[in-house]
């Protein structure tokens, strides 16, 4: 496959999920507000600007709503929802024949759609079903992938891309609520309360799932084992490296020997750290250190990625 086609097909994957991830976020708080106190608001938006956002400096004194429309909307910032789907689907436009005509059309109606000026004003009137809208949009264009796309080199990329990308928003998550927040977080958070475990939960989609497990005992320790290392929930931690490991076994021949086997070593020994770990030395021990690692092991696998499908060059091939 073309180096050009499979960067695409990567990053469109990539922005998509950032794109759900984000609205996910922004849709339980927002819904969460409701039912709030202030201050308990205050702390859930603080929060949700440390998962979605890196720095925080530029953002102030703003209200929740405010918040909450610019990580939608705003135009300058590469992680907002809008933006995410702007990326993707300039990805999917350049290699437009590599993908299903329904996956095309999907895309481009959701972008047309969220891009639109009127699109501002119904958020403004009723931001949670439209985020609900974008969600479900997202979703269904995950599942037009998996049925209307040849599961060939092109489905593996956009898998890559989804699977890497979920592993690092998940562990970034975790990190806000089981670690420590980041160094440019100007705050001091109390303990994550009853609403805010839930909360945790249904931004990973996973509420129903672990009370299935658990029952609806919203315990932190058996959250944590279970967004960490449950190796059957899709969101999970544990599950996003085990397909990423899957997915880079399967491109198989074909790439650059070296770089791929690098990216193959480098997700193996975090499925590894995952498949043996156990909550009660993660919690016990250094959590934070642990979420960190995660995170630049995730990055590690992306350099790989890239070195060894996309910007590969004639001596690679050669010893391939």
């Amino acid at each position: 496959m073309l180096s050009r086609v499979a960067d695409n097909l990567y990053w469109m994957a990539r922005y998509l999920e950032r794109a759900e991830h984000g609205a996910r976020v922004l849709d339980v708080k927002l819904e969460a507000m409701l039912e709030e106190a202030a201050e308990d608001t205050a702390e859930g938006w603080v929060r949700a600007l440390a998962t979605l956002t890196n720095p925080m400096a530029s953002w102030g004194i703003a209200a929740p709503s405010d918040i909450a429309h610019r990580l939608t909307f705003d135009r300058q910032s590469n992680n907002s929802v809008l933006m995410c789907i702007r990326y993707a689907r300039d990805n999917a436009r350049q290699m437009r024949e590599q993908i299903s005509t329904e996956m095309w059309g999907r895309l481009n109606r959701l972008y047309l759609r969220a891009s639109d000026p009127e699109a501002e004003r119904e958020w403004r009137r009723a931001p949670v079903p439209f985020l609900n809208g974008v969600i479900d949009d997202l979703m269904m264009f995950s599942g037009l992938t998996d049925s209307t796309m040849r599961h060939g080199e092109g489905w593996h990329f956009i898998q890559i891309g989804r699977y890497l990308e979920r592993a690092q928003c998940v562990s970034r998550l975790l990190d806000v609520y089981f670690g420590d927040l980041p160094d440019d977080v100007p705050y001091k958070l109390r303990a994550p309360r009853y609403a805010d475990w839930i909360g945790l939960l249904k931004q990973c989609t996973g509420f129903e799932a672990y009370c299935k497990v658990y029952t609806a005992d919203v315990d932190p320790n058996r959250i944590a084992e279970f967004l960490l290392l449950d190796a059957e929930f899709p969101h999970s931690l544990r599950f996003s490296v085990d397909r990423l490991n899957d997915e880079l076994l399967a491109i198989g021949p074909g790439a650059a020997g070296g770089p791929q086997r690098k990216a193959e070593r480098l997700a193996g020994r975090l499925k590894a750290s995952l498949d043996y770990g156990q909550v009660d030395e993660l919690l016990g021990g250094d959590i934070d250190h642990f979420l960190h690692d995660v995170q630049e092991r995730c990055v590690e696998i992306h350099e790989s990625v890239f070195d060894a499908f996309i910007a590969y060059g004639v001596e690679d091939l050669l010893r391939a």
